[in-house]
């Protein structure tokens, strides 16, 4: 029996990395799993180039490295761990900077760029890199490696740039699957905040003209007091969804709620702090949180009871990363048994919302004699 001629060998070469191409190019329209399919790339490419290694590096967002995201026949450790710079040094670093694939035949013999000894510690010498471009730019690198010194051909070459453009379309269609199902989430988180905004509203005013009613001495009265009233509940509704772009004092927020409400500093409300002004999305949010602990409060706290008091503090703390904004809720003449066994919406929003909104962290305890709420953010307008 005759050996395979060289172009024999060729063809079946050919055929070899085509049904390749073919079978990752299903997969990545089916795959969700973006580590599965990195990886996948990675036994498919070494299986039709007939190299020992294969890996895929991404770019990380310090610019300055890239990571072995997937990889197959490397060390323990090294996949998902190990790092090679980003830059000229080395030669996934060369094929980034240049954009253009870095066909090294013999490592030993290399002076474009160093080695990194990852690549040594595994015996290669002889390597080919090719860029994995995005829409939004340079994401990584594909790379084969072998360990027997090898010619790689423009149909080498050729085939894993096109391997490596299939992959970063795989990778476009990933991040457009999670913008998509971010965006899906903030719908209905906002459907939700709507409903429960639209339910506390009519709670409100239901309260406004209870509590206006119960100080009124006459009709002209209570017509003067209510309008105030409902003017600060629309300024309060209008500031939850503007789009200004100015600085809003803290004071502001909290006075335009906290009169929304019919309670005002005096002897039962009791407001200290410093001259405060924050950006329009951090005062939004914050606007939304006052709006939750003063409607709880009207309902079930210190504002709904005559013997219930209400402090509010804030103040700029040197935290770990700068001056952090610490705000201070508490509520007391409010006798509490045993915290809340349910979560209603809004706690979901000041527990879980706020503290994403702000970036910051919410702190929500209910005391034996009232509801305490320490709010802390970085304002970093």
């Amino acid at each position: 029996m005759h050996a395979p001629s060289d172009d024999a060998r060729e063809v079946q070469k050919l055929r070899t990395q085509r049904a390749a191409l073919a079978r990752f190019g299903g997969r990545a329209l089916r795959e969700h799993d973006l580590d599965a399919l990195l990886q996948e790339a990675c036994e498919l490419v070494s299986d039709a180039c007939g190299v020992e290694f294969a890996k895929v590096l991404e770019l990380m967002p310090d610019g300055e490295n890239m990571l072995i995201r997937a990889g197959v026949n490397w060390s323990e450790g090294v996949v998902g761990r190990a790092t090679l710079p980003a830059h000229t040094g080395s030669p996934a670093g060369y094929a980034l900077e240049t954009k253009h694939p870095v066909v090294s035949s013999d490592v030993a013999a290399e002076g474009r760029f160093t080695i990194p000894d990852v690549l040594r510690d595994h015996g290669v010498r002889s390597m080919v890199n090719v860029l994995i471009e995005c829409e939004r730019g340079p994401w990584g690198v594909l790379e084969v490696d072998s360990r027997i010194q090898r010619d790689f051909d423009a149909d080498d070459i050729a085939f894993l740039q096109t391997y490596a453009n299939l992959l970063a379309a795989a990778i476009d269609r990933h991040e457009i699957h999670h913008q998509l199902a971010d965006a899906l989430e903030r719908v209905h988180m906002l459907q939700a905040e709507l409903q429960h905004r639209s339910r506390n509203l009519l709670a409100n005013i239901g309260a406004l003209v209870r509590r206006t009613l119960a100080s009124s001495a006459d009709l002209d009265g209570f017509r003067t007091a209510f309008l105030a009233r409902l003017a600060a509940l629309g300024r309060t509704q209008d500031l939850l969804v503007s789009g200004t772009t100015s600085p809003i004092s803290l004071r502001t927020i909290l006075l335009s709620e906290l009169e929304a409400h019919g309670a005002e500093p005096g002897d039962r409300v009791s407001l200290s702090g410093p001259d405060l002004t924050l950006s329009p999305p951090i005062a939004q949010a914050l606007a939304m949180g006052f709006h939750e602990l003063a409607t709880n409060a009207t309902k079930h706290g210190a504002l709904g009871r005559e013997e219930g008091r209400l402090e509010v503090t804030w103040s700029c703390e040197n935290g770990q990363d700068g001056s952090e904004i610490v705000v201070r809720w508490r509520e007391t003449g409010v006798q509490i048994l045993s915290p809340p066994s349910r979560r209603g919406t809004g706690m979901e929003t000041l527990e879980r919302s706020l503290p994403r909104m702000l970036d910051g962290a919410v702190e929500m305890r209910f005391l034996a004699t009232g509801a305490e709420c320490v709010i802390r953010f970085m304002d970093t307008r």
